[in-house]
């Protein structure tokens, strides 16, 4: 298979952020893998283009968090990958599975893999590459999660024509995807809205037991 260079893969990125096309088809017509194009442009939403281009430096100490923040948030390498701006799916598998297998110091014992290209990283750019700044502008990003919203409505032609607890099941879907606070910003609901449905997706039976408590306490009360 071809390998895609970082530069084709930014510009089928921004083509899909920026046009009016659907993500399978960008990435149909640039031959991307559907999970690595789905992580990138997860990433490009959530950070913009600077851990795409730079990524985030991988030490010891960054394996380690990444591998317990996955688990102990029973996420997917997709949602991993966008969480920490790292575009490498296969090696959180390995880092992973090493994990589980010979613990936590196997993953600071790893030898980094590609040193730069002076040798050394400056602390600026250090901190600059894991701290993964968010360099496009809020307007890229609202873009973006106005798309995927469209896409996961479907039927439905504006945002406006929407029902709350339908844009409240959207944000709950894409809450892997961008930040809370970013989704609500860009989405026509307000914050107490998303938590009152978030909380019935949730607890779905929790109504349903309360009706029939009073029924059942109806029904009591008139063969009483």
């Amino acid at each position: 298979m071809t390998k895609i260079s970082v530069k084709t893969k930014l510009k089928a990125v921004e083509e899909y952020a920026n046009g009016n096309v659907t993500l399978a088809s960008v990435r149909h017509k640039y031959g991307i893998a559907e999970h690595d194009f789905q992580i990138w442009v997860g990433i490009y939403a959530r950070f913009g283009k600077g851990p795409l281009l730079n990524p985030p430096k991988v030490t010891g100490d960054f394996r380690l968090n990444l591998v317990k923040w996955k688990q102990e948030n029973l996420a997917s390498i997709s949602e991993t990958c966008i969480h920490f701006g790292y575009r490498s799916p296969g090696s959180v598998y390995q880092w992973e599975c090493l994990y589980n297998k010979q613990g936590p110091q196997a993953l600071l014992r790893l030898r980094r893999g590609r040193k730069p290209k002076n040798g050394q990283t400056t602390r600026q750019e250090s901190r600059q590459a894991s701290s993964a700044p968010k360099t496009e502008p809020n307007l890229t990003k609202r873009k973006l999660i106005v798309k995927d919203t469209t896409r996961c409505l479907k039927k439905i032609d504006s945002l406006e024509k929407a029902s709350k607890k339908e844009l409240a099941q959207v944000i709950y879907d894409l809450k892997a995807k961008y930040l809370l606070k970013d989704l609500i910003d860009a989405l026509p609901i307000s914050m107490s809205t998303y938590q009152y449905w978030q909380n019935r997706f949730e607890h779905p039976d929790e109504d349903e037991e309360e009706l029939k408590a009073v029924i059942k306490g109806l029904f009591n009360y008139f063969q009483a």
